[in-house]
């Protein structure tokens, strides 16, 4: 059991920090509609224009696009739009 461990903390190490506050920042994002207005169907539309936004952001300041950030946004938005989901069709 050790060893899985150890493997698993080295995948999250390769990973990268940045990659992992752009996760966290889309599940936030998506979050907040589902939470606050009860909006089911946005919660990857909003992770989406999250990511969208940032990476723009990036190009005007510092002239470097990541699509590997933008993805990792809107990774973070598909738990949320799995639960949404669930909670839609189930309750």
């Amino acid at each position: 059991m050790r060893k899985l461990w150890d493997k698993f903390v080295k995948l999250l190490y390769k990973v990268g920090q940045d990659k992992w506050f752009h996760f966290i920042a889309g599940l936030i994002f998506a979050a907040f509609p589902t939470i606050v207005f009860g909006w089911n169907w946005a919660p990857m539309v909003f992770a989406a224009v999250a990511g969208l936004a940032k990476e723009i952001f990036d190009i005007c300041t510092t002239k470097v696009y990541d699509w590997k950030d933008f993805v990792a946004t809107l990774c973070g938005g598909v738990p949320i739009q799995l639960f949404a989901l669930l909670n839609m069709w189930w309750f």
